[in-house]
C-alpha cells in the first residue's frame, strides 16, 4: 500500500479514493467494511497553531486578534493553545563562556520577580523569585561562568550574591540609578545649598567620559564633605512623641546626609567608575557601559509591554509568555516550532499531568481514619445500642 493511500483505521484494510468533503478533502473508503474517512495531517495542524500560539505569547496582539486572523473563534483558539502551555522554555546559558560584562536586573510582573542577566546584545539567563535577595540572585548567577565585571542597580542581595559566586569580579554601579538615589533623598529641588551641591554632583556622574574628569569629580565630593562638614553633623532634639532613652538627638539635615552618604560609600569602594579602566584581559574595552540602561530599556521595557497586554492571564501562564520572548532575545536562540516538536506539542508533558478529581470530603476515609468533612460523628442508621435509641421511652 502507498503511502498516499492510507488503509482503514477500522480493519486494516484496503481503501480507495471515495470522492472529496465540501471543504476539498479527500474523501477515503474501505473496500472490505465500506468505512469511509479523511486523512488529517495533525503534524501541520499543530505547527500552524503552535506558530501562532508563539507569535501571540511575544507579542502584544489580543487572543481575539489572534483569532480573527486565523478565522476561529477566541474559545477554539484558546483550546488549541491548551497543551502548548505546558512546554518547558529553554534556559540553559553556556557554563564556558566568559563575558566583559553582565547587566543582572530584577523586574516585578503580576507573575512574580523576574531577575534578567544580559549582554549588551542578548539575554544570557533568567529566574524567577518572590522578590529580589541573595538566594535569588545566587541561583540565577550559579549557571553563568564569572565576568569580567557587573553592573547592577543595586538590588537587595545582589551584591552579596556576587560577591559569593564571582569573587574575582569587579563591580559596576548603574549610574542613572545612584543619581535617584540622590533625587530621592534631596528631590529634584533642593532648597538648601548642601542639597544643591550635591544634587548638581549626582547629575554630573553621567556626564563622565575619562580618568581625568574622574577623579577631579571625586575631589569635588571630598571638598563636599569638609565644606558641609559641620552643617551634616549638626542634630537637634527628637520631639517629645518619639524621644526614647537611647534615642534624644538626631540629625537635623538628615537627607542630604543620606545623599552624601551613598556617595562616598560608592566611591570609596571603587563602584562608580570601573568602566573606565577594564583590565588588560577585556575583549571590547570600548564598549564598557556604566548603566543598565541596555536591559531596562531593550528587554524590560518589552517584558513589561507583554505583561500589560495580556494581564488577564493566571500567573503561570504570564511566566511562561515572558520565557518564550526571553528566549527569542537569546544569542542562539533555538527554533521554537523545533522545541515544541521534541515535547510532541506539550502532549508529552499533558500525559504526566494526573487526572485531578475533586475529592469527596463528605466521605470518611478509612485508610487515614480521616471522618467525613461535614460529619458530625453521631451515626443516623438505627443501631441496638446505647447510642442513638429510638421511639417511646419505656
Amino acid at each position: 500500500m502507498t503511502p498516499n493511500r492510507p488503509r482503514c483505521p477500522l480493519c486494516n484494510g484496503e481503501t480507495k479514493k471515495n470522492g472529496t468533503t465540501s471543504k476539498g478533502s479527500i474523501r477515503w473508503r474501505c473496500k472490505d467494511c465500506g468505512s469511509t474517512f479523511t486523512r488529517r495531517r495533525t503534524d501541520q495542524t499543530r505547527a500552524r497553531d503552535f506558530t501562532a500560539f508563539h507569535a501571540y505569547v511575544t507579542g502584544t496582539a489580543s487572543l481575539n486578534d489572534v483569532a480573527d486572523t486565523l478565522s476561529v473563534s477566541r474559545r477554539t483558539l484558546d483550546r488549541r493553545f491548551a497543551p502548548f502551555w505546558l512546554i518547558d522554555v529553554p534556559n540553559t546559558p553556556d557554563p564556558n563562556r566568559v563575558y566583559d560584562q553582565i547587566f543582572i536586573d530584577g523586574t516585578y510582573t503580576d507573575a512574580g520577580c523576574l531577575l534578567v542577566a544580559a549582554s549588551l546584545d542578548h539575554v544570557i539567563a533568567w529566574h524567577w523569585a518572590k522578590h529580589e535577595s541573595a538566594h535569588a540572585y545566587r541561583q540565577l548567577l550559579r549557571g553563568i561562568a564569572e565576568p569580567l565585571c557587573v553592573v547592577l542597580d543595586g538590588g537587595q542581595g545582589a551584591y552579596s550574591a556576587i560577591k559569593a559566586c564571582w569573587p574575582n569580579t569587579l563591580i559596576q554601579r548603574c549610574l542613572v540609578h545612584a543619581q535617584r538615589v540622590i533625587r530621592r533623598h534631596t528631590t529634584a529641588r533642593p532648597r538648601t545649598d548642601a542639597g544643591k551641591a550635591i544634587y548638581a554632583l549626582a547629575l554630573k556622574l553621567t556626564t563622565i567620559t575619562n580618568l581625568d574628569q574622574a577623579r577631579e569629580w571625586t575631589l569635588h565630593l571630598h571638598d563636599f564633605g569638609q565644606v558641609y562638614k559641620d552643617f551634616l553633623n549638626e542634630k537637634t532634639p527628637v520631639p517629645k512623641e518619639r524621644r526614647t532613652l537611647n534615642h534624644q538627638w538626631e540629625f537635623t539635615h538628615i537627607r542630604v546626609r543620606k545623599a552624601y552618604n551613598s556617595l562616598l560609600h560608592l566611591s570609596r569602594n571603587n563602584w562608580l567608575f570601573t568602566y573606565l579602566q577594564p583590565p588588560p584581559g577585556a575583549l571590547e574595552p570600548a564598549r564598557w557601559a556604566s548603566t543598565t540602561n541596555s536591559l531596562e530599556g531593550g528587554v524590560n521595557a518589552q517584558l513589561k509591554r507583554i505583561a500589560d497586554a495580556h494581564r488577564g492571564r493566571s500567573g503561570e501562564r504570564q511566566r511562561k509568555m515572558l520565557e518564550w520572548y526571553l528566549h527569542t532575545k537569546t544569542q542562539l536562540p533555538d527554533d521554537p516550532l523545533q522545541i515544541a516538536r521534541q515535547c510532541n506539542y506539550g502532549q508529552d508533558q499533558l500525559a504526566k499531568v494526573p487526572d485531578l478529581v475533586p475529592e469527596d470530603r463528605n466521605k470518611a476515609d478509612h485508610q487515614t481514619g480521616r471522618p467525613a468533612f461535614y460529619d458530625n460523628a453521631i451515626p443516623t442508621e438505627y443501631e441496638h445500642s446505647i447510642g442513638i435509641r429510638k421511639g417511646p421511652m419505656k
